[in-house]
C-alpha cells in the first residue's frame, strides 16, 4: 500500500533532520546567536538579552524574523535524537559512540529543563535575624490584602496601561507603568488636569519613565493608578514603586485594603537565621577577598548550624544557597544569598559522566581493534 503524500513528506523531513550534517548547519547559527546575545548584554542587560536571543523561538531584526536560541537548540536536539534512534549502528564497535551520543542528549535535555524550571532568587538577612522569604531578582508583583489577608496578586508585566485590576468592590485602573522610573517632586500640584486629587505619596512625587538600566536589579519599576468608587477623601491617583516604603491603604465600608508592590516573594518551608557575617579583605585594601555567613537552619522543631562560603553552598530541600554579596550599614551587616531551585541539576553530572564513559569505551575499542583484540 502506497504511503500517503503527507506521511511521505513527514518521513522525508525526519530523515533529513536525522542526517549528521544537520548539526553543521545549526551550530554556526547558534554561535552567531551566542555572540550577538553576549554583546547585546552591554546595552540590554543579562535578563532581557537572555529572553530575547537565547530563550525565544523567534526574534525580530527590524521587519525580519530570525530563529531564536530555543528554536535552534530544539531542532538540534530533535535531529540528534532521530539520528540516535534510527541511524545508530547497534553493535559492540559502536557502543562507545552511541553512549557518548546518549550523554549529549541528556545534557541537552538538562539544559532544556533548567531553562523551563530553574528559579533564581535571593535572600537578605541581617545579623541576629531570621527569614523564610526569598525574592525574585527580576519579577515584581502587586499584592492586594483585605484586612491583612492576601486576596490577589498581579504580576508587574500584566499591569498594562488602561487595564482594570481584578474584581474589587471599587474600581482600580492602571494609568502608567515604567520598567525604570525617575521620581520627580510634585511641588505644589494637588490636582491633575482632569480634577482627580493626588493621594498618598502621589501628593508629593510623580513617576516618569526613563531608559532601562542594563543591570536589571538597578531598575526602579513602578506604576501610577487611579482608584474610584470609595469616597471623596480617597478617590484619586496613587503611585507605587519598588522598593515601596509605604503600602497604599484604603478603606471600603468596614474593610481595609492594602496594596503592596515589590519583588515577587516566596515563603520557604524552613527559615535561616544569620548568626554572624564575616568579610575577609586583601592586605592593605578594602577589596573583599571572601565572604562567609554563619547560619542556623530552622525546620519545624529541628535546628542546626551551617556555614555558607563563596565556594561552599548550602543545599537543602531542593534549594541551593550561595554566598552572593553583603550590605553594610552603621547599625548592622546583612548577608545576601543567591538562591537557586533547579529540579534538573543532576542532568549535567549524569550527562557528563556518560559522555566520559562513552569516550573511554570508544578509545578502548579503537586500541583493542588495532591490537587485534
Amino acid at each position: 500500500m502506497a504511503m500517503s503524500r503527507p506521511l511521505h513528506k513527514t518521513k522525508t523531513l525526519l530523515l533529513a533532520l536525522a542526517r549528521a550534517d544537520t548539526a553543521f548547519f545549526i551550530l554556526p547559527a547558534l554561535m552567531t546567536i551566542l555572540i550577538v546575545g553576549t554583546v547585546a548584554q552591554r546595552w540590554m542587560g543579562l535578563y532581557d538579552s537572555q529572553h530575547l536571543f537565547f530563550m525565544s523561538f523567534i526574534f525580530w531584526a527590524g521587519p525580519v524574523p530570525l530563529p531564536g536560541g530555543a528554536l535552534l537548540i530544539g531542532i538540534l536536539t530533535l535531529g540528534l535524537s532521530l539520528k540516535f534512534i534510527f541511524k545508530s549502528r547497534w553493535n559492540r564497535m559502536k557502543a562507545g559512540i552511541n553512549l557518548t551520543h546518549l550523554g549529549v542528549l541528556i545534557l541537552l535535555a538538562g539544559g532544556f529543563l533548567t531553562a523551563l524550571w530553574a528559579e533564581e532568587s535571593y535572600m537578605l538577612i541581617g545579623e541576629g535575624q531570621s527569614s523564610p522569604y526569598i525574592y525574585d531578582y527580576f519579577r515584581q508583583e502587586a499584592i492586594i490584602t483585605k484586612n491583612d489577608a492576601p486576596i490577589g496578586r498581579v504580576p508587574f508585566d500584566k499591569l498594562k496601561e488602561g487595564r482594570a485590576w481584578p474584581p474589587l468592590p471599587f474600581h482600580v485602573e492602571t494609568l502608567q507603568t515604567c520598567r525604570n522610573c525617575e521620581i520627580l517632586k510634585r511641588g505644589e500640584i494637588t490636582e491633575d488636569e482632569d480634577g482627580n486629587a493626588y493621594q498618598g505619596m502621589a501628593r508629593f512625587m510623580g513617576l516618569r519613565a526613563k531608559r532601562p538600566d542594563p543591570v536589571a536589579e538597578n531598575n526602579l519599576s513602578g506604576f501610577t493608578l487611579k482608584i474610584t468608587g470609595l469616597d471623596e477623601t480617597q478617590d484619586g491617583i496613587y503611585i507605587a514603586f519598588d522598593p515601596m516604603p509605604k503600602p497604599i491603604i484604603v478603606t471600603y465600608r468596614e474593610d481595609t485594603y492594602k496594596l503592596v508592590f515589590g519583588k515577587r516573594q516566596t515563603m520557604l518551608p524552613f527559615s535561616l537565621e544569620l548568626v554572624d557575617f564575616k568579610k575577609e579583605t586583601y592586605p592593605g585594601m578594602d577589596m573583599a577577598k571572601a565572604y562567609s555567613s554563619a547560619l542556623i537552619v530552622h525546620d519545624g522543631e529541628v535546628s542546626w548550624p551551617v556555614t555558607i562560603e563563596m565556594n561552599k553552598p548550602l543545599r537543602y530541600k531542593g534549594y541551593t544557597f550561595f554566598q552572593s554579596s553583603f550590605e553594610q550599614t552603621p547599625e548592622t551587616e546583612r548577608t545576601v544569598l543567591a538562591v537557586v531551585k533547579n529540579r534538573a541539576r543532576l542532568f549535567p553530572y549524569i550527562g557528563t559522566l556518560i559522555v566520559a564513559l562513552g569516550l573511554i569505551l570508544h578509545l578502548a575499542t579503537l586500541f583493542g581493534r588495532r591490537a587485534g583484540i
